[in-house]
């Protein structure tokens, strides 16, 4: 791959676009243009910002795509809306909080957790506690890191319930469901299937209240738990599935977890684990690495593993026939079977 000075550059200034974002939906500017053209002092004063510096943002967001102007008046990209409105259920608002929040302090330390090889919470939050400890404290913080769990989730659900048989199962538990999107797309696909959800004591309220305006549902069971420190309570489910999760711990966590997993389970029923891995070269994809690194600044020892590293712990836990599943979509399917 041969690369431009210029190109460098404008991968190193990334993160100028990402701020000018993450401004305009704290700023509500989105919500403002989103179907009436608006002129400069229009905006301004909708958004309760000076004008001078609307119009800077104005600029970039035009330069960027996701406003257009016309005739001295913005109006939004309407082809963007659905991501960028606040009344859409595809509002990427969820994500913008938790990065400015969250993750962008976090990054600005990589540096300093390299060189230490450790997490940065208690540089940036002066908190000593975990990575979810610290996260689920505020109920809006919990709420925006659901619901971008159940956006970045809707691509790789598609693929699980189009290729993956529920119809041989009677009971799914979903461990780490976000807002409850996978099991509400099996529970609408497979509708004979009994259906349960297991979440941490902060985020289960939110999915409870937050199933029951949800299609489908309504008739979800939601339990609490905390896979790291005990089994599951219930041994009667057939298939169960951990969605997006290993990764936040380090390998030793993630084999205690599937170790109580797999302790809990009946004989004959299956695991799942859905997973970004590595490639088995560790030279990609784009998007791991770079989770990798935001494991490493935010958890205590999360990490992103290849497909070989995940099976291998699957083993060690005592399932059998581990296999790996590619379905369409951004995930990778880990499954395993108890005898």
């Amino acid at each position: 791959m041969d690369f431009s000075k210029e190109a460098i550059v404008d991968e190193m200034m990334g993160f100028f676009k990402a701020k000018v974002i993450t401004s305009a939906f704290e700023l509500k500017l989105f919500d403002a243009i989103s179907d009436t053209a608006l002129t400069l002092d229009e905006v301004c004063t909708r958004c309760n910002i000076p004008v001078n510096s609307g119009k800077r943002l104005l600029i970039a967001l035009t330069a960027m795509g996701l406003v257009n102007k016309e005739n001295n008046s913005y109006l939004l990209n309407q082809s963007a809306k659905s991501y960028l409105i606040s009344d859409s259920k595809e509002w990427l608002g969820w994500l913008a909080r938790h990065i400015d929040s969250f993750l962008y302090p976090l990054w600005a330390q990589t540096a300093k957790a390299i060189k230490e090889d450790s997490d940065q919470r208690k540089t940036v939050f002066g908190d000593t506690r975990s990575w979810f400890d610290i996260l689920y404290q505020n109920p809006q913080d919990v709420v925006d890191f659901q619901e971008f769990l159940g956006i970045f989730a809707r691509p790789f659900i598609d693929g699980m319930v189009e290729e993956f048989d529920f119809s041989q199962y009677q009971h799914f538990l979903d461990i780490g469901s976000g807002i409850g999107s996978l099991p509400v797309a099996v529970a609408k696909r497979f509708p004979n299937l009994k259906i349960s959800i297991c979440e941490l004591p902060q985020a289960a309220s939110y999915l409870r209240d937050r199933l029951m305006v949800t299609e489908g549902g309504e008739n979800i069971e939601v339990i609490t738990g905390n896979i790291i420190e005990d089994k599951l309570s219930n041994n009667n489910f057939d298939l169960v599935h951990l969605g997006w999760m290993l990764h936040d711990y380090s390998p030793s966590i993630q084999s205690k977890i599937l170790k109580n997993i797999y302790d809990s389970l009946p004989n004959g029923a299956t695991f799942i684990a859905s997973e970004t891995p590595l490639n088995d070269d560790e030279s990609g994809p784009l998007f791991t690495t770079l989770l990798s690194i935001n494991m490493l600044v935010s958890t205590d020892g999360g990490v992103e593993s290849t497909r070989q590293e995940y099976l291998q712990r699957f083993n060690e836990a005592g399932f059998v026939n581990t296999r790996v599943l590619s379905i369409k979509g951004p995930r990778t399917l880990f499954v395993g079977e108890k005898n």
